[in-house]
């Protein structure tokens, strides 16, 4: 019997509603790491969607390094400085949630699939908000084993 499963729309818009419960929306920029082989601009897409459900201003952007220093000039800073009142920034890539980097982000998500879920990086994980579980793309679940 087949198990039924949230569409990807309405797991991201569950996420962005945890957001903004938690954070707010007040130019917040949240961090997306996650496991090797994981579709990072994907999640990142998908979760500016889940955004705009909920009337709140929302783009991703790709971490150009996982430097804390760089990415806070060249990405945090202008994002922050060029607007005013609601808006969240998405920022994906490997690395922005490891050791030095991951205190950017009000608010951070670490991707992960089935596949080599032996090999997480618990250092990296913790520092997560929430743990995204995309071994199916289309019905991606939200994991409750993370360090909140």
């Amino acid at each position: 019997m087949a198990r039924w499963a949230p569409q990807e729309t309405d797991t991201m818009a569950a996420i962005a509603a945890e957001v903004i419960a938690q954070v707010g929306t007040n130019r917040t920029v949240i961090g997306i790491d996650g496991q090797e082989g994981t579709d990072l601009e994907r999640v990142a897409s998908a979760l500016v969607e889940g955004f705009k459900q909920h009337g709140v201003s929302a783009m991703a952007a790709a971490a150009p390094t996982s430097d804390a220093d760089v990415l806070r000039s060249d990405i945090i800073t202008p994002f922050r400085t060029t607007g005013a009142g609601d808006g969240v920034l998405v920022v994906h890539g490997r690395g922005v949630l490891a050791h030095g980097a991951h205190r950017l982000w009000r608010w951070s998500l670490w991707v992960e699939q089935e596949d080599g879920r032996l090999e997480r990086r618990a250092d990296v994980k913790i520092a997560a908000s929430a743990v995204l579980d995309v071994s199916d793309p289309e019905h991606p679940r939200r994991e409750w084993n993370d360090a909140c």
